[in-house]
């Protein structure tokens, strides 16, 4: 038999396509691997403006610290009672309060640039938003990105216990000092990190007389 003959006798294989199920395995797989590049794509994007939040308020103390030494005090806001906010904040001050784009009083004397603005839309407990905020009487001062933090509660970095009001009644309010209840996480009774306003927020203050030990579950 020639070549040409047994090339001819053999039964030709048939040209199979996809099956249904083969499709749809691969459009599963894709979809996944799509969501979990969006999610690692996000967590990167959340670590980038945190990182930068906290870098803000690294350079505000700085500047305080830098009055004070020229000074002989802290930039006073009329004290602890009043809480000065920067011009974009999301949150609602009460008229004890104050919005202002110099939300740290006097800094022009140590440095000509302007204070950051706060652009936090989405961040802090429940997607509320926050803002850069100071308070002090010229002895005692906080310096906060409140309610600031993207991509939910953690202890990543600049965590304190000391902070202001829920975004409700914002501004005009003394620091509380570890508060338990609404601002704490703690409502109902029990502890929920996802209310936490600390764990939501960036903080850096001089305050050496709170104790902050964090409620049980934080």
């Amino acid at each position: 038999i020639t070549n040409m003959a047994r090339r001819a006798s053999r039964t030709p294989s048939s040209n199979k396509g996809f099956t249904i199920v083969e499709l749809l395995i691969v459009i599963v797989v894709i979809a996944i691997l799509a969501a979990i590049t969006v999610v690692a794509y996000n967590g990167i994007q959340n670590s980038a403006k945190n990182t930068a939040t906290q870098s803000a308020v690294k350079q505000v103390q700085k500047l305080v610290e830098a009055y004070a030494a020229k000074t002989g005090s802290y930039p006073s806001t009329g004290g602890l009672s009043r809480v000065y906010t920067d011009s974009g904040c999301a949150l609602n001050a009460d008229s004890d309060g104050q919005e202002t784009a110099e939300w740290v009083p006097g800094l022009s004397i140590v440095s000509a640039g302007p204070l950051p603005q706060s652009n936090f839309q989405g961040t802090g407990r429940n997607g509320e938003g926050g803002c850069y905020a100071y308070a002090s009487d010229g002895t005692v001062y906080i310096i906060s990105a409140w309610n600031a933090k993207y991509g939910g509660p953690s202890v990543d970095g600049l965590y304190r216990r000391l902070g202001f009001r829920e975004a409700s009644n914002f501004g005009g309010n003394l620091y509380y000092c570890n508060h338990v209840g609404a601002i704490g996480g703690i409502i109902g009774g029990s502890y929920n990190p996802a209310n936490d306003f600390y764990k939501h927020s960036y903080i850096v203050s001089n305050v050496t007389n709170c104790d902050e030990t964090p409620p049980a579950g934080a």
